[in-house]
């Protein structure tokens, strides 16, 4: 089963690269979300580096999970969990062969992590790939409000835990993004590949909002 899902993984990142590869240009960041023991940032890097010159951005309070609120109580779930130290993940990404100064790390909780002031540091170069490994509802949220700003034409959006809580629309990942959809209508979104876990989409542009 672990095998599978690796190759289910790999599996997104040769379509995105496929993606950005038929469409380029598409220049910018690789944002994850949610990096534990560093499997996806390593895979993305390995998928992406022969063609693109990313930016490779891990985003994570290091210390695993944040307590558990009742909206995202589900036994797998429970604090601390997933936790890789900041000096751990470093460690292994560089040694894949990711040069250092290619890799950024943003430690914290996204509530107090994700700042104005973080949005003026990575500006103005927006984001090509956004992995959002988040988990829980009230985790994805921040992020997705982050993330806006950093959206361009083609930016591709993956969901890893689509499919927890039993694929229920009103919990998890789903949720938030639902809710940010519909919080930001004027945002165009076309459905790109998904697995068994996973769930991904294209940016294609921003209307023109009524006045």
């Amino acid at each position: 089963y672990t095998k599978f899902g690796r190759d289910q993984r790999q599996y997104i990142f040769l379509s995105i690269a496929r993606f950005c590869h038929i469409n380029r240009p598409i220049k910018g960041y690789y944002f994850e979300f949610g990096c534990n023991e560093a499997n996806t940032m390593r895979m993305a890097y390995d998928n992406f580096h022969y063609l693109f010159d990313f930016t490779y951005v891990g985003f994570d309070s290091f210390q695993g999970l944040p307590q558990i609120e009742d909206v995202d109580k589900q036994e797998i779930w429970e604090e601390g969990k997933l936790k890789t130290s900041e000096e751990d993940f470093i460690r292994s990404v560089t040694r894949q062969g990711m040069p250092r100064e290619k890799l950024m790390t943003v430690k914290g909780f996204y509530d107090t992590s994700l700042t104005p002031e973080l949005k003026k540091k990575l500006f103005p170069t927006k984001a090509a790939v956004i992995y959002i490994d988040c988990d829980l509802y009230k985790s994805t949220i921040p992020v997705l409000d982050f993330i806006k700003d950093f959206l361009q034409k083609g930016t591709i959006i993956v969901f890893d835990d689509w499919n927890c809580f039993y694929g229920d629309p009103d919990k998890g990942e789903r949720r938030a993004f639902r809710e940010f959809r519909e919080k930001n209508p004027h945002f165009i979104f076309e459905d790109f590949v998904s697995t068994n876990e996973a769930k991904s989409f294209i940016f294609i542009a921003r209307k023109r909002e009524e006045t």
